[in-house]
C-alpha cells in the first residue's frame, strides 16, 4: 500500500478515541489516509468496531480511494462479508492498477473463496506491473492459485521464482516442499523440508509431511524422529490424528 508522510507519530493508533473533524489546514486526501490509518491500526488490534468506524469515515471523504477500499475490503472479508470484500477490492484496483498491495491481498482473497481463476489474474496482473517491488509475493500468490488447480508444473515454477529470491522464507519454502512431494520428487521435497526446518518452527503440517515424504524414501529412522516429534509438540492436532492412521496403514503394508 503506498502511504503518503506519516502523520504526526501516529498517536491515534495507540486508542485515542477522537480526531478533530477538519483538521487545520488538512486536504481531503490527508484526512483520508488518516482515517485509513487509524482504520487498520485498530483492525491489527482486533478493535473492529473502531476500524470500521475509521474507515467509513476515510470513505465518505473519499470514497474512490484506492488505500481506504483496500483496507475496508480486509476488514469486510475480516469480519465475514465475502461480497462486499471483493466489490471493495475491486474499486481499489480499478482505482489504482498500480496498488499491487491490494492486488496480492485480492488474489489471495479469492483463492481462498475458490474463486481461481479470477485470483490468478490479481497475481498476473501484479507482476505484470513494471514498478512491483514485491513481485516474490505475487510470485508466492500466484503458485498457491495454481496448486488450487492442480497446475503442479505452473505452482512449483512461481515457488522456486520467489525462492530464488527470497531463500530463506520459511513460508516458501514449504510451498517447494509441498509441490516437490506432490510431483513424487521425494529428495527435492526432503532438501526443502530441511531448510525450512533450520529458518522456522516446525508446524504440525511439515512434520506429517515429513513423515509422509520419508516413508516414500523408506527412510525409517527419519519417519520415527518426525514422527516423535509430531506427537510431542502437537499431540492434540488433526495432524497427530492423521498420522496415527498413516502409520497403522504402513504396519499392515
Amino acid at each position: 500500500m503506498r502511504w503518503a508522510t506519516v502523520f504526526f507519530g501516529l498517536m491515534m493508533l495507540a486508542g485515542c478515541t477522537a480526531v478533530q473533524e477538519h483538521p487545520t489546514g488538512w486536504g481531503d486526501s490527508q484526512r483520508a489516509e488518516l482515517y485509513t490509518r487509524l482504520g487498520l491500526g485498530y483492525m491489527k488490534q482486533d478493535r473492529l468496531s473502531a476500524s470500521l468506524e475509521a474507515l467509513e469515515e476515510a470513505l465518505a471523504i473519499a470514497p474512490q480511494d484506492s488505500a481506504a477500499n483496500h483496507a475496508m475490503a480486509l476488514l469486510r472479508f475480516k469480519l465475514g462479508d465475502s461480497v462486499e470484500a471483493r466489490r471493495r477490492f475491486g474499486i481499489s484496483v480499478a482505482s489504482d492498477p498500480g496498488n499491487f498491495g491490494a492486488r496480492h491481498d485480492f488474489g489471495t482473497v479469492l483463492c481462498q473463496l475458490g474463486a481461481w481463476a479470477d485470483g490468478i489474474q490479481q497475481f498476473r496482473a501484479a507482476l505484470d506491473d513494471p514498478f512491483n517491488t514485491a513481485t516474490y509475493r505475487s510470485q508466492f500468490g500466484l503458485g498457491v492459485c495454481l496448486l488450487g488447480v492442480s497446475d503442479l508444473f505452473g505452482a512449483q515454477d512461481q515457488f522456486r521464482a520467489a525462492l530464488a529470491s527470497r531463500p530463506n522464507n520459511s513460508a516458501i519454502l514449504y510451498q517447494c516442499a509441498v509441490v516437490s512431494f506432490d510431483l513424487g520428487e521425494n529428495l527435492s521435497a526432503r532438501g526443502f523440508l530441511e531448510r525450512y526446518f533450520s529458518t522456522s518452527t516446525a508446524s504440525a503440517d511439515s512434520l506429517l509431511l515429513a513423515v509422509r515424504n520419508e516413508q516414500k524414501l523408506r527412510a525409517e529412522d527419519l519417519v520415527v524422529q518426525y514422527a516423535s516429534k509430531l506427537r510431542t509438540d502437537y499431540p492434540a492436532s488433526e495432524q497427530a490424528e492423521a498420522l496415527r492412521t498413516i502409520m497403522v496403514s504402513e504396519s499392515n503394508d
